[in-house]
Formats: structure tokens, C-alpha cells, sequence
């Protein structure tokens, strides 16, 4: 089955590597040639070193760049690396099977936090069409307001309906606009992690768990993330965590 998984993550690479558009940050460019021909070559802990050298948490990598990492990581059972590249690749480049290939190796690990349920089926339709939906939808706005103007203008009556119904879609507009903001999750990187039920160390703990579970994060306090773990809001340290 590993053999299998791994063979299709591979020919994945393959397709993103002549396929996919690249724009990432300025990595270092004579690096990642040498790292390319050392996998190439199958010399996959030097190549490794380099790929990861160029990586940044913090700016856009390179799809091709995520994906050689993550099929290393696999490569080496390093499930957690695995699941956090897969996972930065996603924000970039979503799509049904790569969040199914999360699914079903998280699954293998029992990780938790990688479920392709509807919520992240909407993630991927908006990171799709994200940049169409708020033109779209501000171009009906623009056609409501502009009918209730002249309707105004007119003294012709406005029904009730309809003015709740403009609030409604306002509202609806605001909460589209900032999915991307609500939406942030990271991966637990260290083991034996304490979630406790406030932010500081003296409090109680609610559960201990191991490296590689995905959590959603709802706020912060301090040297402390909030988040969800079993339905429940709890607080990790942000050492613990790599954002996603």
C-alpha cells in the first residue's frame, strides 16, 4: 500500500513539474539545480538538505519544490512532514486528490484534522474561484443598489423583503471576502504536546497528543494559539505548532 502511495505522489510531481506554472520566492537557484540532479540520481538525503534549505515558512514556495519534499518526507515515514508540505501545497494548488491523499494518510497514522468533508470541499472551490466570486457578487450588489435607486427616484415602493434581502447578501459578501483570513490552521510538530483549557502553563491539562494531528486555530493569546481540539476550544504553545 506505502509503495502504491508513494508511486502515485511521484507521478504527481512528475505532472506538476512540466505542467504547472512556477512562481514562488527567490530561492537559491544554483541549490536547487544541484538538489534536482541529486534526486534525480536518487540521492535523496543531500537532496533533502538543499530542498529544505530553500524552503520558507513564511513566503510562497514553489509547488514542485512542496511536492519533492513532501515525497521525501513520505519516503522516510516522516508523516508529519509529509502532511505539512501536502498541506502548504494545497493553499496554492487545491484539489479533490490531494486533499484525499492527506485523508488517507493521516488516516494510516491515526492523525486527525485532515477529513475531506464539505467544509474543505468549499476551501477548494474557493481557492479556485475565489477571485471570481467577490466580482460577481459585487456586480449584482452594484445591480440591486442601482434598481433601488431609481426605484427611489421614482417614489416607487421598495418592499421589505427586499431591503432585508440587500442587508442579508452585505453580510454575506463580508464573511465570503475574509474566508481566507478565518481559515487558518497549522500542524503539531512536537511530541508529548500539552492542549490545556487556558493560556499559561500552570493550567489544567486537557489532553496530551502526539506530532502530526492539524488543528484550526481561532485566535491567540500571547506565546498561546486557540484552538479547536474535539469540539472543544483549547490552547497550545505556539512552539508547538507550524502554521500552515
Amino acid at each position: 500500500m506505502q509503495v502504491h502511495n508513494k508511486k502515485k505522489l511521484f507521478f504527481s510531481f512528475l505532472f506538476l513539474a512540466f505542467f504547472t506554472p512556477d512562481a514562488a520566492f527567490c530561492a537559491n537557484q544554483k541549490e536547487l539545480k544541484t538538489a534536482d540532479s541529486l534526486f534525480a540520481i536518487a540521492r535523496y538525503p543531500e537532496a533533502q538538505t538543499l530542498y529544505k534549505k530553500n524552503f520558507s515558512l513564511t513566503e510562497k514556495n514553489s509547488q514542485v519544490l512542496l511536492l519533492k519534499l513532501a515525497f521525501l518526507a513520505e519516503k522516510t515515514n516522516n508523516y508529519t512532514d509529509c502532511l505539512f508540505f501536502l498541506s502548504k501545497l494545497a493553499l496554492v494548488q487545491p484539489s479533490r486528490h490531494l486533499f484525499e491523499k492527506m485523508d488517507k494518510l493521516a488516516k494510516e497514522q491515526n492523525l486527525s484534522g485532515y477529513e475531506f468533508d464539505d467544509y474543505n470541499y468549499f476551501i477548494i472551490f474557493y481557492r479556485k474561484y475565489g477571485d471570481y466570486i467577490p466580482i460577481l457578487l459585487l456586480t449584482l450588489g452594484t445591480y440591486i443598489v442601482v434598481i433601488m435607486v431609481t426605484k427611489t427616484r421614482r417614489k416607487e415602493p421598495i418592499l421589505q423583503i427586499h431591503k432585508v434581502s440587500i442587508i442579508v447578501y452585505l453580510l454575506a459578501l463580508l464573511g465570503i471576502l475574509n474566508v481566507p483570513s478565518l481559515y487558518q490552521t497549522c500542524i503539531i510538530v512536537n511530541e508529548n504536546t500539552f492542549l490545556r483549557d487556558e493560556p499559561s502553563s500552570a493550567a489544567g491539562v486537557v489532553d496530551r497528543v502526539g506530532k502530526g494531528h492539524k488543528l484550526t486555530i481561532i485566535g491567540s493569546v500571547d506565546h498561546w494559539d486557540r484552538v479547536i481540539w474535539n469540539n472543544r476550544i483549547v490552547y497550545i504553545r505556539k512552539s508547538d505548532l507550524w502554521n500552515i
